[in-house]
């Protein structure tokens, strides 16, 4: 189980977007129990997560308040 959290943060540094198909066949698992994983770290704060189920792409992308986006654009 730490192996494979572990495996989900590093995924997470590294890619933005993923299939859940080739990001569960990465990781050994199926689709159910990656969605499982993934909703628990997500809820625990470890990682950011959103998944579109229908189209079947995980994001690890946090979105970015307004404010920072002003900061930035100034």
């Amino acid at each position: 189980m730490r192996v494979i959290q572990h495996n989900l943060r590093v995924v997470a540094k590294y890619y933005t977007r993923m299939k859940t198909a080739s990001l569960a066949n990465m990781l050994g698992l199926q689709e159910d129990e990656l969605e499982g994983y993934l909703s628990d770290m997500s809820s625990d704060g470890d990682i950011f997560v959103k998944i579109d189920r229908p189209q079947g792409i995980v994001s690890f992308v946090q979105p970015r308040s307004a404010e920072a986006v002003l900061s930035d654009w100034a």
